[in-house]
């Protein structure tokens, strides 16, 4: 494929959503840089020879999923981290964003709704999580060492907040790399729960 026949972003008109739904902004961590894939569904990395697509699926009334697609068109092995953030359009002091390390989950709580956020890339437990105030989601204030592309973990967050998590990939020569996401809403943690493990199995079985 030539890169310099390729859009640098695909502009795709997005759905509006109502307010209470959480936003979702992927994005890439290469070489020490980052690049955030906003009001767009396609981005073209051409000092490091990558493209990221997003395709992004409604399965549920309450599950919300998409799928990253890394590509390298280059002739060398890239170490890269798939991106994604969360955040509400607007939200009130009643909203909490919390990473559980014990079940290795994000969850935020607003409007009386719980909303899960996971992923899933080739059954890896190596995803880094972290919950930040919303007016440093596009800084270097998210991460504990960019040139290692290390998030600051930081366990909750209050308020105008957002939640990231970052999974490490490693992705040889002309091939392409696919990380799933979804975020499930419901009104306990335990049903939460209980429908992603629904959803995880049914992957399975495609």
């Amino acid at each position: 494929m030539n890169l310099t026949n390729l859009q640098i972003n695909q502009q795709t008109p997005k759905p509006i959503l109502p307010l209470d739904i959480l936003q979702f902004v992927p994005g890439i961590w290469v070489n020490g840089q980052y690049f955030w894939l906003q009001n767009c569904t396609e981005k073209v990395i051409y000092d490091e020879e990558l493209i990221i697509k997003v395709k992004q699926e409604q399965l549920y009334s309450n599950i919300r999923f998409s799928s990253v697609y890394v590509s390298n068109h280059g002739n060398q092995t890239k170490e890269i981290k798939v991106l994604a953030m969360h955040y509400f359009l607007y939200v009130g002091q009643d909203h909490l964003v919390f990473v559980s390390p014990i079940d290795r989950h994000i969850f935020h709580h607003a409007n009386q709704k719980v909303f899960l956020v996971n992923a899933q890339y080739n059954k890896t437990d190596k995803i880094e999580y972290t919950a930040i105030p919303q007016w440093n989601a596009y800084t270097d204030q998210i991460w504990g060492s960019i040139q290692k592309g290390n998030l600051k973990y930081q366990p909750m967050a209050k308020g105008p907040a957002a939640s990231i998590f970052a999974v490490k990939m490693s992705i040889s020569p002309h091939e392409t790399s696919k990380m799933n996401t979804w975020t499930i809403t419901g009104s306990s943690k335990n049903e939460l729960i209980s429908m992603e493990k629904a959803l995880i199995k049914s992957l399975v079985s495609i």
